[in-house]
């Protein structure tokens, strides 16, 4: 028998009073632990002197209640209380020891330190020096003999003896024994409290511990055998009520919502986190209102330093080192990452993490999170300035390892000021190329500018800054000019030279200055170029023409550039073929030959590389021209893009140009609704017409307030020179003063908008049909005269042109201004075949407005309903209200019954319909229709809709019906 293990009577003798001595030294920590209540001072603040409130324990509380109350009827009871460190564990074992000497219970306790794990008996030591003395006057060790145990003698006889005593003091009075932090507690006293557990049935007690699953022991094994005879109260983190309780009794006064939403999200309701946060919160006088939310982590993280360390250290210095990894990774805290990270293998930093989820310092989720933020605001601040930056780089290299997206280390190599380490400039480069790709310009700006900050030679700097420079001038950020300025002070390779020049013209050309300038600067650099590099100088010519298309000034252009071009394309049929779009470019400004526009369009499409960023932005221009010339089939299918950013006088990426030229398909089709989606994505696009489109939507669809709202937010700034986005804008917002009835003001803005577009040098009404909406206000006030030059100057130019809803416009202008059936007739019949609902609304309700006046009133009821039910169909709601009350006029009453049902179906979407009944599928409709397969979608939905029925199974019966 070993002596020292069971020679426990004799070393106990004396011992008892030095105990006693050790735990009165102990004071606070005696009683309750990690900012929970102790028996504490006036000036211990409000957040922890509030503390003994127990705020947001009540289940807790009631079940310790319900222990006693059922011992003190017979019998015994164990409960076991289970909590990260901060939770409460050692409030609520002070709660129920006082009260069960309220009821005067014989009160024991006992608590475990990680110090004295290894100390036998050391817990059973601790509950019998505080058990009351025996009644014959004996010293508690006098009880169990006053000589070493013999070699027969067991633990149970020592168990036995020391179980016999708690109750033989007082015969029948009930016994509370109380055990906190029983993770750490020694092996034979938990054996003596499993001893008890089992063995108690009958006797009058109450064992109530208390302790930290994430804390390691050895013992580990002989605490979850005891917890799991007892009842289990797991506690967690206090609820938004408790916490709002909490804040206002601390404070004197009821928090904001975001105050204290932000002390429960840094604290995660950890009591003693925020017993500490609230203290130091109150020593400032900081008031609880949403402002002060801001101050929460910063103050908090020095408040709760001296707490949060330490619980994690207790874990090991593995678990440290996983904490910091995670504290560096931040959403990037996959465990392969953090143990790289960590300098540990995975099975090792498995373990780690798994301790400290159960001390709730991690979230048990994928990637790792802290549960607290100021937890992880305390970490952080506990690694040093030069450590820190050691472990970004090394952060950073494992997050660019891990995954293929170049951007997910950015936030890593963001935070380090300077590297010096090449691979740092390639991540920083390979960034912002996908950033562009997104078309996120300003933070590929960004990732470029953080580039600057790393060793390179003058021409790399160059290079890097006219790359910024073309980013930031297509983003629309003030300096973009300076920038390349900047880039062209360094850069001494005639390539580079003709790149920046080319950017500048087109920042000069958006900005309303004079071009000449740059154009100095590029025909001098071309003049440099080596013979080998010939080919940059066709390349610097379509850059040219870029910025002309966005000036004023495109009549020099033809004069004096448009030749240059032509020559130095010749003999290149690749070129020769970009330059159509250029050649097409300049008709449709001008309104003619629409034909050839599309054949020279469809040409230039066909030698495209995308792989150049000038092709694509070409491309672009040719989607753009085709949608003028309602080539929707060919247009739609070049919005459907997987490409590439084009940085070059662009800010909006293709994913937002796409976008926009999608809503002006779906705008032109009648899809309000898919117009609004797209028009959205593309409305913050600098130097576009993506506001005004969205303006003009707007209006359609009647939402006049949003439309108010978009001319307030994001109204044109005022331009040196005339723009095409400053004449749709001015367009569009006459649209709204029309749709407002107020028509003056509406007739000067159309007015406004021809004026500009006569100073672009553009005449085609497919664009903004400026003159047809003049003519209708002139017409409403009253002036017929000045209305029907308008309108047929416009008519001439639309058929000039041939674009059917172009056409269609002009056409019903003209019949609303002269009265004349003929034109508003024509307007319905050129659409024919069209998948154009709302051009079609709108003509259906002049036509009937024109009969009406010309005094057919029959007719006039029957073109007015077909178009209040279409406009009622697509919501164009100022159409169909013009529309109703016409019909009213000739005497009848909207009929809703025609917006539902086969005869409500579009002729497009029967067509589609009959289509699908034969069994084709969606591919097959769109090659047949000459559509997308997206739009053969929309319009099979629509008339699923309208016929009530789910899919094509019950199609060819409700079309026979």
């Amino acid at each position: 028998m070993d002596r020292r293990r069971y020679g426990v009577v004799t070393a106990m003798r004396g011992r008892a009073q030095l105990t006693n001595a050790r735990d009165a030294s102990r004071g606070a920590m005696r009683t309750e632990h990690l900012g929970w209540p102790r028996d504490l001072d006036p000036d211990d603040g409000p957040g922890g002197r509030l503390a003994r409130r127990l705020y947001g324990r009540e289940p807790e509380l009631a079940a310790l209640t319900s222990v006693l109350d059922a011992v003190g009827r017979g019998g015994s009871r164990l409960l076991s209380l289970e909590g990260a460190a901060g939770t409460g564990r050692s409030a609520l074992l002070a709660k129920v020891r006082s009260d069960a000497r309220r009821r005067g219970w014989t009160v024991v306790t006992g608590r475990a330190s990680i110090l004295e794990a290894a100390n036998d008996f050391g817990v059973l030591r601790q509950v019998l020096a505080g058990s009351p003395a025996p009644q014959d006057g004996r010293s508690v060790p006098a009880l169990l003999g006053g000589s070493v145990p013999n070699e027969d003698f067991s633990p149970f006889d020592l168990f036995e003896l020391a179980s016999a005593h708690l109750f033989d003091f007082d015969a029948g009075a009930p016994v509370l024994i109380t055990v906190d932090d029983l993770q750490w507690c020694d092996a034979l006293s938990l054996r003596w409290l499993a001893y008890l557990a089992h063995r108690s049935a009958n006797l009058p007690l109450a064992v109530v511990v208390a302790g930290s699953p994430g804390e390691m022991s050895e013992d580990r094994l002989l605490v979850d055998e005891l917890i799991t005879s007892c009842e289990r109260r797991t506690l967690h983190g206090l609820h938004e009520t408790a916490v709002g309780q909490w804040i206002t009794d601390a404070l004197e006064a009821r928090p904001d919502e975001a105050f204290a939403a932000g002390c429960r999200r840094a604290t995660g309701g950890n009591g003693a986190l925020l017993a500490e946060l609230l203290t130091a919160l109150a020593a400032r006088s900081v008031p609880p209102v949403d402002e002060s939310a801001a101050l929460i982590e910063s103050m908090g993280r020095t408040a709760v330093a001296g707490r949060v360390l330490p619980w994690i250290k207790r874990a090991g210095p593995e678990a440290l080192a996983v904490a910091r990894a995670v504290a560096v990774l931040g959403d990037d805290s996959e465990l392969l990452m953090v143990a790289e990270l960590a300098g540990l293998d995975v099975d090792t930093a498995a373990k780690a993490v798994d301790r400290l989820i159960r001390l709730d310092i991690l979230s048990d989720t994928s990637p790792l999170r802290y549960v607290h933020s100021l937890t992880r605001a305390v970490v952080n601040s506990g690694i040093s300035a030069g450590l820190r930056t050691s472990q970004r780089l090394r952060a950073a290299r494992v997050v660019r390892d891990h995954y293929a997206e170049p951007e997910r280390a950015m936030p890593h190599i963001m935070a380090v000021d300077r590297s010096g380490e090449p691979w740092v400039l390639d991540a920083l480069r390979a960034a912002a190329e996908s950033a562009l790709a997104r078309g996120m310009a300003q933070s590929a700006a960004g990732y470029l500018r953080r580039a600057l900050r790393e060793p390179m030679p003058p021409a790399a700097r160059a290079g890097l800054l006219a790359d910024i420079g073309a980013i930031e001038l297509g983003a629309g950020v003030d300096g973009a000019q300076n920038t390349l300025l900047e880039a062209l002070d360094l850069a001494t390779e005639p390539s580079l030279r003709v790149r920046i020049g080319v950017d500048l013209a087109y920042g000069d050309a958006t900005a309303g200055r004079s071009l000449e300038p740059a154009l100095e600067l590029v025909d001098e650099a071309c003049a440099a170029l080596p013979p080998e590099r010939r080919d940059l100088v066709a390349e610097a010519e379509f850059g040219l023409f870029m910025a002309y298309a966005a000036s004023a000034d495109s009549g020099e252009f033809f004069g004096r550039r448009l030749p240059r071009l032509r020559e130095r394309v010749a003999g290149d049929d690749r070129l020769t073929a970009l330059a159509g779009v250029v050649e097409a470019w300049s008709d449709t400004r001008r309104g003619r030959d629409r034909a050839g526009c599309v054949h020279r369009v469809r040409a230039a499409l066909e030698v495209v590389d995308r792989r150049k960023p000038r092709d694509v932005q070409l491309r672009w221009l040719a989607a753009s021209l085709l949608v003028d010339a309602e080539e929707y089939h060919l247009a739609g299918a070049l919005c459907e893009t997987d490409g590439r950013f084009t940085h070059r006088q662009s800010g909006a990426g293709d994913a937002a140009i796409a976008a926009c030229l999608r809503g002006r398909l779906a705008h032109g089709r009648g899809d309000l609704k898919a117009a609004r989606t797209e028009y959205d994505s593309a409305l913050e696009t600098p130097q576009s017409a993506g506001p005004a489109r969205m303006l003009w939507l707007l209006t359609d669809i009647g939402d006049l307030d949003g439309a108010d709202r978009l001319v307030r937010d994001h109204g044109p700034a005022a331009e040196a020179g005339p723009t095409w986005a400053s004449a749709a804008f001015a367009f569009a917002r006459a649209s709204l003063c029309m749709a407002r009835n107020q028509y003056k003001d509406a007739l000067q803005g159309f007015l406004e908008s021809g004026r500009i577009l006569c100073a672009l040098g553009i005449d085609n009404p497919a664009g903004l049909a400026w003159r047809s909406q003049a003519a209708r206000c002139h017409a409403l006030l009253g002036d017929t005269v000045a209305a029907a030059p308008l309108a047929e100057e416009e008519l001439r130019l639309a058929r000039l042109w041939g674009g059917p809803r172009a056409l269609s416009t002009a056409l019903a202008a003209t019949g609303v201004v002269t009265l004349d059936v003929e034109p508003a007739l024509e307007a319905v019949s050129v659409l024919n075949g069209l998948d154009a609902d709302l051009h079609r609304a709108a003509a259906l309700v002049d036509l009937g407005t024109v009969q009406l006046e010309a005094g057919a009133a029959e007719e006039a009821q029957q073109h007015l309903q077909d178009g209040f039910a279409l406009a009622r169909e697509i919501n164009a709601r100022p159409v169909s209200l013009r529309a109703a009350r016409y019909i009213r006029r000739a005497g009848g009453r909207p009929d809703l019954g025609r917006i539902s049902g086969v005869t409500a179906l579009t002729a497009q979407e029967r067509a589609a319909a009959e289509r699908a009944v034969t069994g084709a599928t969606n591919r097959q409709i769109a090659d047949e229709m000459v559509l997308t397969q997206r739009t053969v979608e929309q319009y099979l939905t629509s008339a699923y809709r309208k016929l009530g029925i789910n899919g094509r199974a019950e199609l060819a019966a409700a079309l026979s019906s």
